[in-house]
């Protein structure tokens, strides 16, 4: 039986985008070994106030401590104005992709955190997250009743502490899950080729 490589990551993780990238190359190396999947961790899940400045000053200090370790490309920070950072919006329209698409939402994923990090856009907006969604395929009213239903939230929530209960308190994380069985294999920023290694040791082990 296939193992299945779960990357536990988030659209507003800076970790996470700094390892982008290794998550692609692990994806694509590792193909005819594994399967691949996400579960969303969450940041800020209950944050319903903007930031300071000193908290965009810390934040940004983090960003470059992940830029001088992954090489991934920075903009010039968070979205201007009343921002919060609360993730649970994008979080909530990644899975909303993953039931439209069928599939794990990756491509979605990746474009939410290259529009944040990158080009400092507000992807906790509803409407942005629709304009991404249709253009990456979706009907938009699928996607916008999938975005707004009480049950879809309730099992992004369930993720959250999902996540949680593996120890995956560093973001991104990197589970396996063999015939329904999960561990954790890593926490923080790996690079594909030793990530890969990490999962074959881990499974020899089993």
């Amino acid at each position: 039986m296939r193992a299945s490589v779960i990357f536990v990551t988030d659209p507003m993780c800076s970790w996470c985008w700094g390892m982008a990238e290794e998550i692609e190359r692990a994806r694509r190396d590792g193909a005819p070994e594994f399967d691949f999947d996400c579960l969303l961790g969450g940041i800020n899940v209950d944050s319903s106030q903007p930031g300071s400045d000193f908290a965009r000053a810390r934040l940004a200090d983090r960003w470059r401590r992940v830029v001088s370790v992954t090489r991934a490309r920075f903009g010039d920070g968070l979205p201007r104005g009343d921002f919060v950072y609360n993730s649970v919006p994008a979080c909530v329209a990644v899975e909303a992709m993953r039931d439209l698409g069928e599939a794990p939402p990756f491509d979605y994923l990746h474009v939410l955190q290259r529009c944040f990090f990158v080009d400092g856009i507000d992807v906790c907006d509803e409407l942005f997250l629709t304009r991404q969604a249709v253009a990456a395929g979706a009907d938009e009213a699928r996607f916008v009743a999938a975005y707004r239903s009480p049950a879809l939230m309730a099992r992004v929530r369930a993720g959250f502490e999902i996540a949680k209960a593996f120890g995956t308190s560093a973001l991104p994380s990197v589970l396996v899950d063999v015939a329904g069985k999960r561990s954790l294999v890593a926490g923080g920023y790996v690079d594909a080729p030793t990530l890969l290694e990490s999962v074959r040791r881990h499974l020899r082990r089993m």
